[in-house]
């Protein structure tokens, strides 16, 4: 167990779960994620940490240039939605020190917020992240919906490599308005994931890909179906995160990247959205790179995604986000103590 907490950055595992649970960025017009691509970069997943009781803080700074426009039909007019945000989330997770079928297992729950920063139209600034000319969607700081994980099952498979597979849902219990020429890019769907996750960690090397599926309910028109309709369904998406680290005294760094693609069509969508393509399968990739150091108590990581690739989505190529994130055990069981000492 020595090695695997050495390798796996400590307090960084406290985020294996979920990530950022919300995303703040509207991937067609109408449609919000219920995950945000990325946010698991720098996780081993397929690896759990030692028993305990874990948490920290991830924060994402969305939207601090959007690039070229993406390829494809994304709004009428072939205009861009630019949402400048801050999300952060916080995660809580458990690993009881049990074991089922061979694998360790752990159940977490993240809460995430966000606050879109930006007001008005086309002509203004659109917050502090945003671009002339970009049109932009008001919001006030709110809650995002929550992501629970009620089982993740990881199996050490010798020689530095593990596997986890794991179920997590995303309920519409966030922040849902539209009221006042404000929305709060919250879905008001529920979304049922299963995931899987390879790690190898050995010889100095962080190495992890996390795979989930996200399979969504229909949404009620609370937020943000809109002329799409309110019986529309947000197509099933497949979402990956890759991470490549090399681990020297305290300090980790690597190249990074993300990608999400929807695999099935949007359904219920209005004959005049489906007419303007906004109800198009969506796409899109980014590659950055990561730098951690291991404070002790704390492990810190730092990266940033560029876009490289998108379609039929609201960040162009070019457009960068940057992303911290903090980690550390809050409790973990004592050793035994002898019944009699000498």
């Amino acid at each position: 167990m020595t090695r695997l907490r050495n390798v796996v950055l400590g307090g960084l595992a406290a985020l294996a779960i979920g990530g950022v649970a919300s995303s703040a960025l509207a991937e067609e017009s109408a449609s919000f994620q219920n995950r945000l691509t990325a946010a698991t970069i720098g996780l081993p997943l397929g690896a759990l940490p030692p028993p305990g009781l874990y948490t920290g803080l991830e924060t994402a700074y969305l939207g601090m240039g959007h690039g070229a426009a993406s390829t494809g039909t994304f709004i009428p007019g072939g205009a861009k939605l630019v949402l400048p945000a801050l999300a952060q989330a916080v995660p809580l997770l458990y690993v009881p020190g049990w074991n089922f079928l061979g694998a360790s297992y752990a159940m977490s729950v993240v809460q995430a917020f966000y606050n879109n920063n930006s007001t008005g139209s086309a002509a203004n600034q659109g917050g502090p992240f945003g671009t002339p000319g970009a049109l932009v969607a008001s919001g006030n700081y709110t809650t995002a919906n929550t992501t629970w994980n009620p089982i993740t099952l990881s199996w050490n498979l010798g020689g530095g490599w593990f596997v986890s597979t794991a179920f997590n849902f995303m309920a519409p219990d966030g922040t849902h308005t539209t009221s006042g020429g404000l929305f709060t890019p919250n879905p008001d769907y529920w979304t049922f994931e299963p995931a899987i996750a390879v790690a190898y960690l050995a010889n100095s090397w962080v190495l992890a890909g996390n795979f989930f599926y996200d399979i969504n309910t229909k949404s009620n028109g609370t937020c943000c179906a809109g002329a799409l309709g309110n019986n529309v369904t947000s197509g099933n998406t497949f979402y990956g995160d890759l991470t490549a680290l090399y681990k020297f005294g305290k300090w980790s760094i690597g190249p990074v990247g993300s990608f999400e693609v929807q695999t099935t069509g949007d359904t219920g969508c209005t004959a005049v959205a489906a007419g303007l393509g906004v109800c198009n399968k969506f796409a899109f990739a980014s590659v950055g790179a990561l730098v951690g150091y291991d404070f002790g108590p704390v492990d810190l990581q730092v990266w940033f995604t560029d876009a490289v690739a998108s379609q039929n989505a609201p960040q162009g190529v070019g457009g960068l986000n940057l992303w911290t994130r903090l980690g550390f055990r809050i409790w973990g069981p004592e050793a035994p103590k002898p019944l009699v000492s000498k």
